[in-house]
């Protein structure tokens, strides 16, 4: 059988939900897609969960695969791509970072800081606003550290649901505390409830 034939059977198979045939594409290409993106992101747990998540999503959209290339260029792809973007994510946090840091420099010590507890009475406030299943995902999500395949599971919904309900509730809670604080520390509170 050619190489061409072997990776049409493996592509059909997978496209099909085959079990066997995606556990045997796992088994073949994890630990080398992990060495791949560790060398990317510099970080071996980072690594295994880009790639866990790649897998992951294979497997629940894999009716809708389209797989022009062989296997494994569309694998490596697949997670230099996840790992080029959660590059750029720990950029922008770190900006975040940086700016709230300068902001906080700057505060005059005349200024009256809100307290933990009175900080935390606004994250409830803000929390109460939320829909009852988007408050639900979100204190998943951000307070029990919940990541939104785990979430999806355990909801029976998709990663594409959570991660918009995820969304609708960081702009509200956004909304809700600018009230009170600078956006760039609202941003930084915000990521930081992970």
């Amino acid at each position: 059988m050619s190489d061409f034939n072997h990776e049409r059977i493996l592509i059909e198979g997978l496209m099909e939900g085959n079990e066997k045939i995606f556990d045997y594409l796992f088994h073949l290409y994890y630990s080398g897609l992990v060495v791949y993106v560790d060398h990317c992101v510099s970080d071996k747990v980072v690594a295994e969960d880009i790639v866990q998540d790649f897998f992951v999503k294979l497997w629940l959209h894999h009716t809708t695969l389209s797989i022009k290339q062989s296997l494994r260029s569309y694998f490596f792809a697949s997670v230099r791509n996840r790992a080029i973007d959660y590059l750029r994510h720990q950029q922008i946090k770190e900006a975040a970072e940086k700016r709230m840091m300068k902001e906080s420099e700057s505060v005059s010590g005349n200024q009256e800081q809100l307290l933990e507890s009175e900080l935390r009475v606004y994250i409830d406030r803000a929390l109460d606003k939320l829909p009852p299943v988007c408050r639900e995902i979100f204190v998943m999500n951000r307070f029990d550290g919940l990541k939104p395949v785990e979430i999806a599971a355990k909801k029976g919904i998709s990663v594409r649901t959570v991660e918009a309900h995820i969304g609708k509730a960081l702009k509200i809670m956004r909304i809700e505390l600018e009230k009170y604080l600078p956006i760039s520390l609202v941003t930084l509170i915000i990521n930081s409830l992970y």
